[in-house]
């Protein structure tokens, strides 16, 4: 009988939205790749969305808790409701849990779950919530935060191995939980787009029409990603006198009618493009044309998936010294950090890296260095180790 394992998060591995899905995907891969019985458990992406379907891409079930979104108390209620249920009929099917994040995981332990589990962790979900709230804190938002870090503690101090992508990671699980002997670091990866080379980077500038230096970013526009620094970095590259630059905003969220709005009061409409979620081919063939990637995190960076998929194209990363950006950014060939994560500090190096470009041949080698340290097969060899010792 082959191993079974049960892999639960709090995203769905139907579609790919961002980095938790894309280290979702790769897990599930190398789980099924290896030869594993794995099944998929999660909570609704939406209330209205199928509770069961298959995932053809890995041949997998993923079943879904009924949620209704709700992300305080009653949310959590109703986790762990269906988790008591599906539970009870699924116990006995499973060999060991792999779980990327907690919410499913401590509604499972809630429901009885004892099994031997790898927790992965990306970043902590309290300190997320906190810094959206920063603005408009009540006493009702501590109370979730509180709830939350407690829920936490409970998900990896009774996890018999966690596996972490950074230092920064690591380290903030040992100053909150006191958890750090069963705790492994497995950095992420990337992975060039399989349609591209980057020898076509010339033919897809012209097809986008750049004939400019652009300066993209990929996130979530939520305030710790600080995209707001990136709008007043163009304000202050236009005040210079550089107003033939570009910068390409890929992604959506909260803040991004917001953003729009402080581009327009800081005169740069004209410099600064909102795409919205694209495709991953679009995605990909703006990575590759950019000239500089810049990943403004204002904190928990809790790795950085986004600069090694910018790097994978050889397109050198322009970053803040913050969270995990410290780790990974310094580590690949022509990578900047900024002296600090200010927007002046930002644009005095982003005009250094515009007014020294990159070579082909310099592009190629920062693609050759990131895929060199960072790759999936190192990534994935670590990971189906840890879950090989769970058994």
């Amino acid at each position: 009988m082959s191993f079974r394992v049960l892999m639960a998060a709090d995203v769905s591995a139907e579609s790919v939205y961002g980095g938790a899905e894309r280290m979702l995907h790769h897990h599930l891969r190398a789980l099924v790749d290896a030869g594993y019985e794995v099944t998929m458990l999660t909570r609704q992406p939406s209330p209205d969305a199928e509770v069961c379907i298959v995932l053809p891409q890995f041949g997998i079930q993923e079943f879904r808790f009924p949620f209704s979104g709700d992300k305080g108390y009653q949310g959590l209620k109703e986790l762990k409701s269906a988790a008591k249920q599906w539970w009870k009929h699924h116990q006995d099917e499973f060999d060991v849990v792999v779980s990327e994040q907690p919410f499913v995981m401590w509604a499972l332990l809630e429901a009885g779950c004892k099994l031997p589990r790898l927790q992965v962790c990306h970043s902590l979900a309290c300190e997320e919530y906190e810094t959206r709230h920063a603005l408009d804190m009540t006493w009702k938002h501590k109370l979730v935060i509180s709830a939350m870090r407690k829920l936490e503690s409970q998900v990896y101090r009774s996890a018999q191995q966690i596996m972490v992508l950074s230092q920064y990671t690591q380290d903030k699980l040992e100053a909150f939980f006191a958890v750090r002997n069963h705790t492994s670091i497995n950095p992420g990866a990337a992975e060039p787009y399989q349609g591209l080379a980057l020898s076509a980077r010339e033919a897809v500038r012209q097809d986008l029409h750049w004939d400019k230096p652009v300066v993209s970013t990929l996130r979530n526009l939520v305030p710790r990603t600080g995209v707001d620094l990136m709008i007043q970095v163009a304000a202050i590259v236009k005040h210079q006198g550089k107003d033939d630059v570009r910068f390409m905003v890929m992604g959506d969220g909260a803040l991004r009618d917001s953003l729009q709005k402080l581009a327009e009061a800081l005169d740069v409409l004209d410099m600064v493009e909102f795409t919205g979620f694209l495709a991953e081919e679009d995605v990909q063939k703006r990575l590759l044309a950019s000239d500089v990637f810049m990943v403004p995190t204002r904190g928990l960076e809790g790795f950085g998936l986004v600069t090694l998929e910018a790097n994978a194209w050889g397109t050198p990363v322009l970053a803040t010294p913050i969270s995990a950006n410290k780790e990974l950014v310094p580590s690949i060939m022509h990578n900047q950090l900024s002296a600090n994560a200010s927007p002046l500090a930002l644009a005095e190096k982003l005009i250094w890296m515009l007014d020294n470009p990159l070579s082909e041949g310099q592009r190629q080698r920062t693609a050759d260095d990131a895929m060199r340290q960072y790759n999936w097969e190192k990534h994935d060899a670590n990971f189906l180790e840890q879950v090989k010792t769970l058994a």
